[in-house]
């Protein structure tokens, strides 16, 4: 049998040599962070094919040396399939983060519907109203070629307020409190 996993045991110490082709020097990283409750870690590269791991158990860790490089070994293998589905799902979790941060501005707190100030707009956008039959007439009165009566006019002019009144009815303003996230950071650092 070739054995894959290149050892030294001494003194309760080890040393491991692993293949970069597998495990890059980030997974054994975060690997040997996990283990730093038992023992103290030294890294050494061996050109770009290996890295050399030196572990020292601490002072009352019983553990044997073959069941921490098991536990290594195994916590290796699990820290590179976290790796890979966390980058498999990169986009599935900003997609999902996406639309929690945009729908937690719909939250109470965040946006704030003001319909207090529904009757300034509806005045602001009278006026401009005002202005479009104003220009309206004078194309009406201008074109010689059109056939209106008065009449026809008005019930025109009618017809086209009413239509723009339930529009500015259905409309609300929306002011975006943005000292919200700060109050909400906050108050969650207080709890």
């Amino acid at each position: 049998m070739i054995e894959f996993l290149k050892k030294n045991i001494e003194n309760n110490r080890f040393e491991l040599t692993i293949d970069t082709g597998l495990f890059n020097s980030q997974i054994v990283l975060k690997a040997a962070y996990n283990f730093l409750d038992r023992g103290y870690f030294f890294f050494g590269l061996d050109g770009e094919k290996s890295i050399t791991l030196q572990f020292t158990p601490k002072e009352g860790v019983k553990e044997t040396p073959e069941s921490i490089i098991g536990d290594f070994s195994d916590e290796l293998l699990s820290v590179l399939l976290r790796d890979m589905l966390e980058k498999d799902n990169k986009d599935i979790r900003e997609k999902i983060v996406g639309a929690a941060i945009a729908n937690s501005l719909d939250s109470k707190g965040f946006v704030e519907l003001d319909t207090n100030r529904k009757q300034d707009n509806m005045q602001n956008n009278q006026i401009d109203f005002d202005k479009d039959i104003d220009e309206i007439l004078r194309e009406i009165e201008n074109d010689p070629e059109l056939k209106i009566d008065e009449a026809e006019i008005e019930r025109i002019l009618k017809e086209i307020e009413e239509e723009t009144q339930s529009e500015l009815l259905e409309k609300t303003t929306i002011t975006l409190d943005v000292n919200a996230v700060k109050n909400a950071k906050e108050n969650f650092q207080s709890k």
